[in-house]
């Protein structure tokens, strides 16, 4: 009877750990990306994947489903790209300094 209880017992042991070692941290630095990347705003830095940083100028939001889009100033060139290409926010639109932000903002 205690050999079928190990037996049971023992690999959802190893389960639990795996799922607290490995997948746990991962589905809350997710979580934690997803909601700082809802959080973006209009004059906020922000680093994309390919290394350039630009300073947030337009967020269009689709009417139906697909991408957010982003309108990018890179000091002076604007480019667009997917909210998903923005790796992490630099600077808020608050800690900026205001001549900045006013070109941020057109």
């Amino acid at each position: 009877m205690s050999i079928l209880i190990l037996a049971i017992a023992y690999p959802a042991a190893i389960a639990l750990l795996f799922y607290l070692a490995f997948l746990r941290p991962v589905q809350q630095q997710q979580k934690r990306q997803r909601q700082e990347m809802a959080s973006l705003e209009v004059g906020d830095e922000v680093l994309t994947q390919g290394g350039l940083i630009a300073v947030i100028k337009e967020i269009r939001v689709p009417e139906e489903p697909g991408p957010t889009e982003l309108v990018l100033d890179l000091g002076g060139l604007e480019v667009r790209a997917v909210a998903t290409a923005v790796v992490q926010r630099l600077r808020p639109a608050s800690e900026r300094e205001p001549a900045a932000l006013e070109r941020a903002q057109g």
